[in-house]
Parts: structure tokens; C-alpha cells; sequence
């Protein structure tokens, strides 16, 4: 019968002390030369974290100037206990060292992901500020609840990594507390999955954020935006002053109008009048221009520096349609503007002999409606 030789690693089966005892420094360079990958990924970490550890959380800290103190330091600490948990793993092989190795390389790439990602989130949706010739960025409503989300993020991957570490996976099964948080989650997902998401979506776009004045026609909703929350979005009704919540799908598969005077032009609103046919366009027109001029004195909100603009719209059965169409100033008082505007028309319809009822325009046979009878 043949032998075979079998070539082990230096360092299976015993530990540094026992390779320095049989070899001396040639035993001590075989088994440091010859671990894991795993091993020599922690090590390279390490040594990069502890030489540029400094510079790392400068140039992710960007909410205060220079370096902070209390990150720097726990930055310092979770480096320390990673080396000497990794140390101690590798030297004298022992298998529960190496998981805490593991874990505490998963805890500081976690940390470091985290500050990354918190990074982003205020460098783009954060606040920035001057504070002594400085810009710096602090938290924003925006930024605080994409913060929250990518900390739930993290944490569930994370979760799952340190439970595949520890061979722990027993505890995601069905009989167990958090398998059946698991399938409470999945069996629900149908009720709150597609609003969390359209969340996400709907706070990373930027484009409805709080203090925003938005008209969602579909709903017949005309509303101020006072926050997005992990489901729903909480708004205050401009007219009856009372508070909305509405899902937060709505938001992405509705037509939403978002009403800013912050453009260049501002934003414009209208009101239409029935007039009837025996006015002429002229006197229409004069009137309605008057309607402006007087609407800008019952209210500050209609911009007197950009003139009405007046339209007609449509010829109907009944009446011709025509449309003033005003800027504002302040979208929050658009509902204000257009009683403004109304309550003009209402007093200036004798002056001009304009009559704002829509005639009657039905023939009988037997001629009025009163001889009809």
C-alpha cells in the first residue's frame, strides 16, 4: 500500500508559542505568512484606520469644523478592540476570538458606512450655514427622516451578517421570535410596503418637502405640506384649516401641483366668469381689468406689479367664458386672492352693466315659462 504525504500549514493544529518553540523566527514569519485572507483583509484595515483615522472623520464629519472629538474617539476604540480581538485570534487560534475578530470588523465597517451615508445625506439635503466665515451643514426635516431610514437599512443588513457569523441563522426560522416578526412583517408588507417605499422616493426627489403648497386635483385637495412620515404625509387644508393625512402612494401615481412663488415669474391662479352675450368684448374686458385693480387693493397677496391677464375661453350655449389670470406672492394665500377677485366682480358688475347670472336662454313654445304653464 502506497503513503501519501500530506503538507499541513505551519499554523494548523497549534498556535504562535508552538511555532517560535519548534522553529524560532523562521516559525514565527511561516505562520503570519501563511492565515486566511479574512485575516490579512482585517489586518490592512486596521493599519489604514489607525494611520489615517483622522483624516477619515474629517473628511466625513460634515456637520462641524474639523475633526469631531466624540467620533475620532470611538473610531479609535472600536480600531483598538478589533486589533487585539484579531491578534489574539490568529496567535493562539482560538475560534471564538476569531468570531468577535469578525464581528468587530463588521461593527467598523458598519461605522464607517454610517458616517459615509450620513455624509451624503447632509451634504444634499441638509441645511447649510455660515457660522464664522465657514459653511457647515446641519440636520433639515428632509435629512433627518432619510437618516432614520438608512439607519433601519443598515441595521437589518448588519443584522444579518453578525446572525451568519455566529451561525446564529436558527433564530430567523419560524419558531423563533424573530421569524415570526419576519413573517409578521411579510404577510403585512401588502398595507404599508408600497407607502414606506413611495416614502423613500418621495423624500429623496425633494420635490415635496415641508412648507410646500400643493394641489392634488384628482382629490380635490389644496393643502400646506407639514411633514412625510414613514407611511403617510401629514398636510393642513388652505381652506378649512384642518389636517390631511393621505398615503403616501398618492403622491407618485396622482397629479400633484406644487405652488412656489420662488421662480422667476412666480405663480399665477384664475378665476372664471360666465358673461353673457350682449356684452361685447370690450366692455368685458374693461371690466375684468378693473376687478384686478380693485382686488389689489382688498388684498396684498395679488402682485400689482404684473397686470392681469384676461382670456376668453370658451363660447358656450349659455354665456361666454372668460378667465383673469393673476400673480401672487404668496402661494399660501391663494385661496384669499380668489375671494378678493370674486368680491370685486360682485361690486363692479352694476358700474359696468355686466351682469354675472347666467341668462336664460331656453325657448318655450307657448312663450315664458309663466304663459307656459
Amino acid at each position: 500500500m502506497n503513503e501519501t504525504n500530506t503538507v499541513t500549514p505551519a499554523n494548523t493544529g497549534g498556535n504562535v508559542v508552538d511555532s517560535i518553540k519548534d522553529s524560532g523566527f523562521e516559525g514565527l514569519l511561516t505562520y503570519f505568512t501563511d492565515l486566511e485572507p479574512i485575516h490579512y483583509i482585517t489586518f490592512t484595515i486596521n493599519l489604514l484606520i489607525l494611520i489615517f483615522g483622522k483624516q477619515i472623520i474629517n473628511h466625513l464629519s460634515v456637520q462641524t469644523v474639523g475633526a469631531s472629538p466624540f467620533q475620532l474617539r470611538l473610531l479609535r476604540i472600536l480600531n483598538a478592540v478589533l486589533f487585539l480581538a484579531y491578534f489574539f485570534a490568529v496567535a493562539f487560534q482560538f475560534q471564538l476570538g476569531s468570531n468577535i475578530s469578525h464581528t468587530g470588523l463588521l461593527v467598523l465597517l458598519t461605522y464607517l458606512i454610517w458616517q459615509l451615508t450620513h455624509s451624503l445625506i447632509l451634504k444634499k439635503y441638509g441645511r447649510k450655514r455660515e457660522v464664522e466665515g465657514t459653511s457647515i451643514y446641519v440636520e433639515s426635516y428632509t435629512s433627518n427622516n432619510l437618516k432614520l431610514i438608512a439607519i433601519l437599512l443598515l441595521g437589518v443588513i448588519s443584522g444579518l451578517i453578525f446572525l451568519s457569523l455566529w451561525q446564529l441563522q436558527w433564530l430567523l426560522q419560524t419558531t423563533s421570535f424573530l421569524g415570526a416578526l419576519a413573517v409578521l412583517i411579510f404577510t403585512t408588507k401588502d398595507y404599508w410596503l408600497k407607502d414606506f417605499i413611495s416614502g423613500i422616493i418621495v423624500i429623496s426627489n425633494g420635490n415635496v418637502e415641508r412648507g410646500n403648497v400643493i394641489r392634488i386635483p384628482d382629490e380635490n385637495i389644496l393643502a400646506i405640506v407639514l411633514e412625510t412620515r414613514t407611511t403617510l404625509t401629514l398636510l393642513r387644508d388652505v381652506i378649512r384649516n384642518h389636517n390631511i393625512t393621505i398615503p403616501n402612494s398618492l403622491l407618485l401615481i396622482k397629479q400633484v401641483e406644487i405652488l412656489s412663488t420662488e421662480s422667476r415669474k412666480g405663480i399665477y391662479d384664475y378665476v372664471e366668469f360666465n358673461i353673457g352675450y350682449e356684452t361685447n368684448s370690450e366692455t368685458a374686458h374693461a371690466y375684468l381689468l378693473d376687478v384686478w385693480k380693485r382686488a389689489c387693493k382688498i388684498t396684498a397677496t395679488i402682485n400689482p406689479e404684473r397686470e392681469g391677464v384676461i382670456k376668453l375661453i370658451d363660447n358656450g350655449d349659455h354665456a361666454v367664458t372668460w378667465r383673469l389670470l393673476y400673480n401672487l406672492k404668496a402661494e399660501h394665500e391663494i385661496v384669499n386672492a380668489r375671494n378678493a377677485v370674486k368680491l370685486a366682480a360682485f361690486e363692479l358688475q352694476g358700474e359696468h352693466g355686466v351682469k354675472l347670472a347666467t341668462p336664460l336662454t331656453h325657448t318655450f313654445p307657448s312663450g315664458t315659462p309663466e304663459q307656459a304653464q
